[in-house]
């Protein structure tokens, strides 16, 4: 790598204050909200590029950081050389050292023209015209439309439904028994009277 992460995200911070350039000075978090950098680490770097000039902090509750006129007008090249030193433009692209003409690598000679133009492409242009071309995506703040990103909460997924119990048919209640009327009595018919039978009288005994 040319440089480093640290030297990433002040170029990346750097183009962005620099984007949203106002009057107003742009706080850590925003920049760190933005850009989607680790917070604590980023206001270290800010820190670093306010001590070399490159930007103006204001603390307090309306503080922040502001692009200065040397932050301005200087090259990617110079602001990697404060956070990492001079950039290398001499290394072997396959890490062989020694790497030369006389001792070149299946690269070098390749290389050796793309870094060139790389050389001239961090070197060429100060950080107010690159500014000049950073998509609006990252003019959020100076535009007005600086809001938090929207959380997409993802729906719990539906819990899987029981496989439904078959429906029992209801019985119907049981008919309560009904008690079996008693068999009506028959009846007794009087027994036929016996044709009293005369006792035949007795006959008087005749007197003597």
């Amino acid at each position: 790598m040319l440089y480093s992460k640290t030297a990433q995200y002040s170029i990346q911070s750097m183009l962005f204050i620099a984007a949203n350039s106002s009057e107003q000075n742009i706080p850590v978090r925003d920049v760190a909200r933005e850009l989607g950098l680790p917070s604590s680490f980023l206001s270290k770097i800010l820190q670093t590029l306010s001590r070399y000039g490159f930007l103006n902090s204001v603390k307090g509750p309306k503080g922040g950081f502001s692009l200065s006129e040397k932050g301005a007008g200087s090259t990617i090249a110079e602001l990697v050389a404060v956070v990492d030193g001079p950039m290398n433009f001499d290394m072997c692209l396959a890490g062989f050292s020694p790497c030369s003409e006389e001792n070149a690598c299946p690269f070098h000679h390749e290389w050796k023209r793309i870094r060139e133009e790389i050389r001239e492409l961090v070197n060429s242009r100060d950080i107010q015209e690159l500014a000049v071309e950073m998509p609006v995506r990252y003019r959020v703040l100076l535009t007005g439309k600086a809001t938090p990103p929207k959380k997409v909460v993802k729906k719990a997924a539906p819990a899987p439904k029981a496989p439904a119990k078959p429906v029992k048919a209801a019985k119907a209640p049981a008919k309560p028994v009904k008690a079996a009327k008693p068999a009506p009595k028959a009846a007794a018919k009087p027994a036929p009277k016996a044709a009293a039978k005369a006792a035949p009288k007795a006959k008087p005994a005749k007197k003597k």
